[in-house]
This record gives C-alpha cells, structure tokens and sequence, in this order.
C-alpha cells in the first residue's frame, strides 16, 4: 500500500548572501512508525540538490500520520569545501498535498513545541473565522 509523502524544498544561501554549494542534504527519520499497515523504517533519505544553487527537493513520510507520532527528522548537509554541517532542531514533518519550504517546517516545528501540550493548527482568516467551536486545547496561529 503506498505511504504518504510530503515535498520539501529550500535553498541555502552563505551569510554573504551567494548561493551555498549544497552537496547534498540528507535528511534521517528517527524512530519507526506505521501508516496504513506498513510499517515506516528508520533511515536517511538524500536529498535532490542542484549544487550551482543551493537548492534541494525532497520527497519525505510525514510525521503526522504516523500512529505512534514520535519521530522526526534530523537534517545534515554537506557543502563543496567538504564542510558539513547539522541542524541545530529536529524537524517535525506534518503531512501536505502542496510544496513545503524547509523554512515552514522548521516554523512550524518550533511553534508547535512551544504551545505544547495544546495542540497546533495553522489556518487562514477565513479558515479561523469559520471554526465553530473552537477547541480550548488547541492553539490556533493565523498565516497570511
């Protein structure tokens, strides 16, 4: 039965603002799950990169619909000079039908372990506005 996926993309830039030549962004899940009566293995998925740019695409199982709901993803890249580097928080994947950036992810990760125990759910206005109840155990972060 195939598993869900989710698509990440981003682009990695050096403090001077030049494109960063990625050589690769591996991208390793930490603890084993299920979906759907399969089982989802700990490991490394490698990244897409286009070295010139700095750019990555990744495909990865997202975390959110896991039944036990525990594991994340541990990031390290590698650059041209041989330099590698690892992100400094684990990434919490939720599942999405349209494109991620490893900018929102990264956010939402964040937002999502500082409103623990309550849980999260990122909304429009208008998804907000018509949410009838709302939840007290639900933290509602209104985007754009």
């Amino acid at each position: 039965m195939p598993i869900s996926q989710t698509t990440i993309t981003g682009s990695f830039k050096t403090a001077g603002g030049a494109d960063a030549a990625l050589t690769a962004a591996t991208f390793t899940l930490t603890a084993s799950d299920f979906e759907a009566g399969e089982c989802i293995t700990a490991g490394t998925v490698t990244a897409a990169v286009v070295t010139a740019t700095g750019d990555f695409t990744v495909s990865l199982w997202p975390n959110s619909v896991g039944m036990i709901g525990t594991s994340r993803y541990r990031l390290a890249l590698t650059f041209s000079d041989g330099s590698r580097v690892t992100w400094p928080t684990e990434l919490y994947v939720k599942a999405s039908t349209t494109m991620q950036t490893l900018e929102d992810i990264a956010f939402e990760t964040r937002a999502m372990d500082a409103v623990r125990p309550a849980a999260l759910v990122i909304v429009t206005q208008a998804q907000y506005d018509a949410i009838n109840p709302k939840s007290p155990n639900t933290v509602y972060l209104v985007r754009g």
